[in-house]
């Protein structure tokens, strides 16, 4: 951001922004949000849960843990169920990848 616009972000706070930047500003700040702004305004934007951020990770991990008969720790270990822990096994072994939501 240019120097007098930086000057004005240090002296905002979140509730000086229109209302769809607030929640961003109270999370990162108010000069990160109008960076972010800068950055992607007029981008169409989501930010997706963080479960679909971190799913193929999480799946990864569950078949480095898994021993043969742990279905049931890990399902509680990640807040599954033993189901979808076998589907995530299963997936894997069929050679499929794909969200567990």
């Amino acid at each position: 951001m240019s120097g007098w616009l930086d000057e004005i972000a240090r002296e905002m706070r979140p509730e000086d922004l229109p209302e769809g930047y607030q929640a961003v500003a109270r999370v990162v700040g108010v000069e990160n949000a109008l960076k972010l702004s800068e950055e992607l305004g007029g981008l169409p934007f989501y930010f997706p849960k963080i479960g679909s951020l971190i799913v193929k990770k999480r799946d990864q991990y569950i078949r480095q843990e898994f021993n043969g008969a742990n279905y049931k720790e890990l399902a509680r270990k990640y807040g599954l169920t033993e189901v979808w822990v076998r589907r995530i096994l299963h997936r894997r072994e069929r050679g499929r990848e794909g969200p567990a939501f």
